[in-house]
């Protein structure tokens, strides 16, 4: 169940069959516009909708049934896994920094994907083979009783997640608390506090009804990890989780680990009475050091993660987030254990950069190649795109 969505009808087989996932479920269906004529026909030809009379409008348009995300993809944990309608699932993904910042507050290329961004947006990601985004949002500009907080900045928000999913996209809803984002310098948040629950207590009703929204319930906290910072970590978690469970939301959310996320070794078990928990890691790979099996290793993603990860929590699943390889000649310089660990050992969710807005506009897919869009440095490009489009073989 989920926000309204679009789905336009003009033929007859497509009325029928709007017509009949109505009477299957008209929970699903909140209304329908029917054209004169079209409807005519069918009330001729289909008797059974006179029982929904009180259920229609005529318009002179054109059919446009608003439906929820009853047709769309549910994401949840099970068995240890993400799964996509019940189904394991690998998603290609790639973020978003429209709404990194509210407008009050937005500066250099964040200033730029705000003013760039169009809902047409998601739609091209599609036809990269992207079947998710991640969303980043300001929590300072969502947070009710922060001065930067806007109605019209959450709508916009609001109005985005809805876009993303009509296009037929995973949304991850990602809360960010950094200087970048309007933060100031003192009040940055190294762990999730009040201001980041009343975001969820906000956003999290919103979207309760749709599990094609994920929630990330902060990124990247900064505190370094230790037993004393895990134990406040579980405990700001926990806390958060409380807000958005407690709205009834039991949308599959997102723990960050420490250290940037790029630790999760001593991770203690959250507290999820829905079991709809996923534990990320950030393992970036600016530096040399950073793409090598020891690396991963220290990170806590190495070959013993799968095992890690089921002691953590039965439900447990690792989000993988690259971060931003260099490239070198055009290709990401991930070796090949890398990319055959992403997909093969199922870890759970592989995520990367290729929507290029550092700063590209309108955004695209980039390799770099001239350098003639972008920065060198911000994401493998090209040999993503090949991977998400099902040519392993970056």
């Amino acid at each position: 169940m989920g926000s309204p969505t679009y789905l336009r009808m003009r033929s007859n087989a497509e009325l029928i069959a709007g017509t009949l996932t109505f009477i299957r479920s008209p929970a699903c269906v909140t209304l329908l516009w029917f054209e004169d004529e079209q409807m005519k026909r069918l009330q001729a030809r289909y008797k059974v909708l006179s029982r929904f009379k009180h259920a229609l409008l005529f318009s002179t348009i054109s059919l446009v049934a608003w439906t929820s995300a009853c047709g769309q993809a549910s994401i949840s944990v099970s068995g240890g896994r993400l799964q996509r309608d019940g189904r394991p699932w690998t998603p290609h993904g790639v973020v978003q920094i429209a709404f990194v910042a509210p407008p009050a507050a937005q500066q250099g290329v964040f200033t730029e994907a705000y003013q760039h961004y169009s809902p047409s947006d998601y739609t091209a990601m599609r036809s990269y083979g992207i079947d998710s985004v991640r969303i980043q949002i300001s929590q300072p500009g969502l947070d009710p009783q922060n001065p930067l907080f806007t109605p019209a900045f959450r709508s916009q928000v609001i109005d985005a997640v809805h876009a993303a999913r009509a296009a037929g996209l995973i949304v991850m809803l990602s809360v960010q608390d950094e200087e970048q984002i309007g933060e100031k310098k003192d009040r940055v948040a190294s762990l999730l506090n009040d201001a980041t629950r009343r975001v969820w207590a906000s956003l999290a009703p919103v979207f309760a009804r749709d599990h094609g929204i994920i929630y990330e319930l902060l990124n990247e906290p900064d505190l370094p990890p230790n037993p004393e910072n895990w134990r406040k970590w579980a405990h700001e978690m926990n806390a958060t989780l409380k807000v958005v469970r407690d709205a009834g939301a039991s949308n599959v959310a997102i723990a960050d680990g420490l250290l940037f996320a790029e630790r999760l070794g001593g991770a203690p078990a959250l507290h999820d009475p829905d079991g709809q928990v996923v534990y990320a890691s950030h393992p970036y790979a600016h530096r040399a050091q950073d793409q090598t099996a020891p690396s991963w290793e220290v990170r806590g993603l190495g070959t013993n993660a799968r095992r890690r990860c089921d002691r953590v929590d039965d439900s447990a699943q690792v989000l993988l987030r690259p971060g931003y390889p260099k490239i070198r000649g055009g290709v990401s310089p991930l070796p090949q254990w890398a990319w055959h660990r992403l997909d093969g050992i199922r870890l759970g969710y592989f995520r990367a950069e290729v929507w290029q807005y550092f700063p590209c506009f309108p955004p695209q897919i980039s390799a770099f190649e001239g350098l003639t869009c972008g920065e060198p440095g911000f994401g493998p490009g090209r040999a993503v795109e090949r991977f998400f489009q099902g040519r392993l073989q970056p």
